[in-house]
């Protein structure tokens, strides 16, 4: 009996130790990351940068970087930080209120102010119906002092929606519950699943990077890739991540075809063979000279970049050059759709790197969506870049948007390998909850595990169950509509659950 009150008391310590941390941090203004510290101490900071500044995101205190620190630790933005969503998973449920929601949850209009502006059309294509399990069962729990509890009415029809990915993957979206009021907020609860690859190769996957020359500053990963003497460039990262992309894609059996651009003030197409000519498209497995290194690989490693109006481009297999002068991403869309007019697949697949902003050529609404249709999925790399940054002409979303795809922000560089090889897998992406119509909430911090989440081959479906909450409805019944983001080989996909709820909460079902 001794030792068992022993170990209460002990646990009992340290559970008011971790209370009191978590209380301390939720005091901190919008624009410090609770997971930012001291060398010395968890709950201390500075408002500016500082040698002492440690990460406490998960395991031992990171140390940091000057830039990541103006950039993301002591911005608004750090909730996009890759380390802070991996952090906020292994926090328990009513500690998260205050880490994994660094604004205010968005307001969203009353509900007759919403119906009289109407639903937002629908850009992206409708997607069949193939049955798919997601089935969640669920207790009623009391959280003690957490200010949120699960009301659950008797057993309904669910609201599970099933659909298909490009490639065929099996897509699913359910909304399960909604909280009693309390507090002025509400929890809905929501899951979501997607199946296995389709081992079919019938995609083609044009790996478009960028050249130009603020690529060779940065913090990046990789390496020495393309031995220009630099390690760690953002360029060695573009080369690295779209050597994991190939090596997944030779894996996964969907993809047969793959080329490779690069681009900056112009762009220019990489050969991928030794035969005559220039081969703008390859198998990603084909090794000319079987020194187990497939072509794409080396013509990737063979790029390089300059000073500001130096060349840039590729020294393998036949050596292309274009200028970088500036950013132009027309340059790289027009140089990608001519690659995937030659191809005979009908699923096409571009993956589009950039650094920076668009600053010369033409709107990227006026060269997509290529005449033979090809879905973008673009990417923001490195600290300086971001899907929302825009000019007059266009930018990363707006090139997503305009062929189906998808735009991800990657921060922290050192994880774009991991998140691009996912691209050829089936994956969720992104999840967001309209409420009577009102502007999208993007939900996806409320999903564990974190987003993206893919399936393997062979390793069943992929499954996320989220948990997020929302401002407390005023009394009658409110419209909520759950949308999942998903990719696979083929492209961009979506489903949507929606749900007519009253007020109070309760189980949420198809209608």
């Amino acid at each position: 009996m001794f030792g068992r009150r022993k170990r209460e008391q002990e646990n009992a310590a340290r559970e008011a130790e971790r209370r009191a941390l978590f209380e301390e941090l939720a005091k901190r203004p919008e624009t410090i990351c609770p997971f930012l510290g001291m060398a010395g101490s968890r709950t201390d900071y500075q408002e500016s940068v500082s040698d002492e500044h440690r990460c406490y995101a998960f395991g031992d205190p990171a140390e940091l970087s000057a830039e990541q620190q103006q950039k993301v630790c002591l911005q608004p933005g750090y909730g996009n930080c890759p380390r802070y969503l991996r952090g906020v998973l292994v926090i328990p449920t009513e500690e998260l209120e205050a880490l994994r929601h660094p604004a205010p949850l968005p307001p969203y209009p009353a509900p007759a102010a919403a119906a009289a502006a109407g639903r937002p059309e629908k850009k992206r294509r409708a997607w069949g119906g193939i049955i798919v399990t997601a089935v969640l069962v669920l207790l009623i729990v009391g959280v003690a002092g957490g200010g949120a509890y699960w009301y659950l009415r008797n057993q309904v029809p669910p609201s599970l929606v099933t659909g298909t990915l490009p490639t065929g993957t099996d897509l699913s979206a359910e909304l399960i519950s909604l909280s009693a009021p309390n507090d002025g907020s509400q929890r809905l609860v929501a899951a979501a699943a997607i199946g296995e690859p389709a081992e079919v190769p019938q995609t083609t996957i044009v790996y478009v990077i960028d050249l130009s020359w603020t690529t060779l500053t940065g913090l990046g990963c990789g390496g020495d890739r393309n031995r220009d003497g630099l390690s760690d460039t953002t360029l060695d990262c573009e080369i690295a991540a779209a050597t994991s992309l190939n090596t997944q894609a030779i894996e996964n059996g969907a993809v047969s075809e793959v080329g490779v651009v690069g681009f900056a003030g112009g762009a220019t197409t990489a050969d991928l063979a030794d035969d005559a000519g220039t081969q703008v498209l390859a198998a990603p497995d084909a090794d000319d000279d079987g020194d187990g290194t497939p072509n794409v690989v080396e013509a990737l490693e063979s790029a390089y970049s300059g000073g500001r109006r130096s060349p840039v481009g590729f020294r393998m297999f036949t050596p292309v050059e274009t200028n970088t002068v500036t950013t132009t991403f027309s340059a790289g869309v027009v140089a990608a759709c001519e690659v995937m007019s030659q191809t005979e697949n009908e699923n096409r697949l571009v993956v589009f790197l950039s650094d920076g902003r668009n600053r010369s050529g033409e709107p990227v609404s006026s060269v997509l969506p290529c005449d033979a249709t090809a879905v973008f999925q673009t990417f923001a790399v490195g600290a300086e870049a971001r899907c929302e940054q825009a000019t007059d002409l266009g930018g990363l979303q707006e090139m997503a948007e305009l062929t189906e795809g998808l735009c991800t922000t990657v921060i922290d560089l050192a994880l774009l390998p991991e998140i691009l090889q996912a691209v050829v897998l089936p994956q969720i992406v992104r999840i967001q909850l309209t409420v009577d119509g009102g502007d999208p909430i993007d939900i996806s911090l409320g999903a564990d595990p974190r987003l993206p989440e893919a399936s393997e081959p062979g390793g069943g479906e992929a499954a996320v169950e989220i948990a997020y909450p929302i401002l407390a409805l005023e009394s009658g019944e409110h419209r909520l509509c759950m949308t999942v983001f998903a990719s696979d080989a083929g492209g961009a996909g979506e489903v949507e659950s929606c749900s007519t709820v009253d007020a109070g909460g309760g189980r949420l079902t198809s209608n």
